[in-house]
């Protein structure tokens, strides 16, 4: 019993920080600017892809990354507990069918 528990506010606190590295991580899209390799295959812009991005440019994307992929191993995690919660479940149902079978 007290695995369960556990298990549940495990579950809840990593549900919890995914959703703030989600938010986050929108947050991080959305202050990217928008660059288009299409328009600089045109010479939109070729000061940049010359001399490279800004500072900002640079640190934003590092963000991005890490907290895409904390979002994935977050979301992996929170499959695997959630497999082992359903597993205990179905074991407690097994047993309270059997305890019924046997009482009839």
């Amino acid at each position: 019993m007290p695995f369960k528990i556990a298990l549940t506010m495990l579950y809840t606190i990593i549900l919890a920080v995914l959703i703030i590295v989600a938010i986050l991580l929108i947050i991080a899209v959305l202050l990217q600017k928008g660059t288009s390799e299409f328009a600089l295959a045109f010479g939109a812009n070729p000061m940049k892809s010359i001399f490279g991005g800004t500072e900002v440019d640079t640190v934003l994307t590092k963000i991005t990354f890490f907290l895409g992929g904390l979002f994935l191993v977050l979301s992996l995690l929170l499959a695997v507990i959630s497999k082992a919660q359903q597993g205990e479940l179905i074991k407690q149902l097994q047993t309270q069918e059997r305890v019924q079978k046997t009482s009839k």
